[in-house]
């Protein structure tokens, strides 16, 4: 268990911390191309010297402006203040936002349709307002592949309630709900860029939890998933 906890910790660190940025060497400036100076031709014995023409003065370099780091893309759900319900996955936290959540369900193995030849993480079927919401386990989705290998399997007990999400087309499968929270954008690490992790929108740092894009993940199951008449 206490190596389970370590794994679980160093997990969620790793989460809250950004990619390191690689800097890149600035490209080499070409030189200005040395001109050759002719040599002077002697001048007549009864001739003036003529002046001496004027040096030519280079352009000083106009200094290169460091581009700066593209700013976060911030969801419509999260202007001013927002609300967010807070539950356990595996020992991790995670937030959805209430502008994204159509529900909590209990979770009840009786009440699944099986869905043969699919994906571990998708669960089964089960009816919630008239319909039929597709239930993925949620730590296979945010656990490293040889932590999720660890933990019991579906219905062993492990889960307790379903976390419903895109007008109830989709049910994420949890061990328990915790309470509500209101965040501003301060308060969360936004995501920036494309990564590697299309469900996570940001890390609130103060509870040490990860904020999901639903809509993103969402968009990720459906391409992944079965679909349902």
């Amino acid at each position: 268990m206490l190596d389970q906890q370590l794994a679980l910790g160093a997990y969620l660190n790793a989460l809250l911390t950004p990619a390191p940025e690689v800097e890149t060497a600035p490209e080499p400036q070409p030189q200005p191309e040395a001109r050759a100076v002719p040599a002077p031709a002697p001048a007549a014995p009864a001739a003036p010297s003529p002046a001496p023409a004027a040096p030519e003065v280079e352009p000083a370099p106009v200094p290169e402006v460091a581009a700066q780091p593209a700013a976060a893309a911030h969801p419509d759900w999260a202007g001013g203040e927002f609300q967010c319900l807070l539950f356990q996955v595996a020992g991790l936290t995670l937030a959805v936002p209430l502008a994204r959540l159509s529900g909590v369900a209990t979770w009840d193995d009786a009440a699944l349709t099986e869905m043969p030849n699919h994906s571990p993480l998708f669960l089964g079927l089960r009816e919630y307002h008239g319909l039929r919401a597709r239930l993925v386990d949620v730590a296979a989705i945010v656990l490293p592949p040889a932590q999720y290998a660890q933990l019991a399997p579906a219905d062993s007990g492990r889960l307790g309630k379903v976390v419903m999400i895109d007008d109830n087309r989709w049910g994420l499968a949890c061990d328990a709900v915790g309470d509500v929270i209101t965040l501003s954008r301060d308060d969360v690490k936004w995501r920036t860029g494309n990564g590697r992790r299309p469900w996570l929108a940001g890390t609130v740092i103060e509870h040490m939890c990860a904020l999901l894009d639903t809509d993103a993940l969402a968009g990720m199951l459906t391409e992944e998933g079965p679909e349902t008449a």
